[in-house]
């Protein structure tokens, strides 16, 4: 397991390599996609930020939000499994939080599998809140817990 102390945090914007690499990353950690579309020309449009270890290197890590009304909503993170536990995740989660800050939003909210304690225990000490348990939200074939989520909410100030 890789020790970072600090990673490369950045929009991915319109690096379509980055792109190709973040969905190659959501294909092995998810059973569906998490990404929203990303080129839109809305001021609320989906955005994506990505890790990486060094400039100009390799996607590790990402985070894809998309505002509606007064929430950002983090649709997707995923860490490399080979960079876990070295604070990326907190990192997109705080790049995320930032975004929804500069863009007068009041809240963010996210959807997490009830089985997904190390996310939880992330989300939670960045500030998050469990608000709801959302019954049979994800496949149960493929998520822990018969599929239950919470949905978590941070307020921001």
């Amino acid at each position: 397991m890789s020790r970072i102390e600090r990673a490369v945090i950045e929009p991915v914007g319109s690096d379509l390599v980055a792109l190709a690499q973040c969905h190659a990353l959501d294909a092995t950690i998810f059973p569906h996609t998490s990404l929203p579309p990303v080129f839109a020309s809305d001021p609320l449009a989906p955005a994506i930020w990505i890790a990486r270890v060094e400039a100009g290197g390799p996607v590790v890590g990402f985070v894809g939000t998309r505002a509606q009304q007064d929430v950002l909503e983090i649709v997707g993170l995923a860490v490399d499994p080979a960079h876990r536990r070295a604070g990326i995740g907190r990192a997109l989660v705080r790049a995320a939080a930032r975004s929804a800050r500069a863009r007068g939003l009041d809240r963010i909210a996210l959807h997490v599998s009830t089985g997904n304690q190390a996310a939880i225990e992330l989300y939670t000490r960045e500030g998050f809140r469990k608000a709801e348990l959302l019954p049979g939200f994800y496949a149960s074939r493929r998520f822990p817990d018969e599929g239950n989520a919470y949905v978590m909410i941070r307020e921001i100030d």
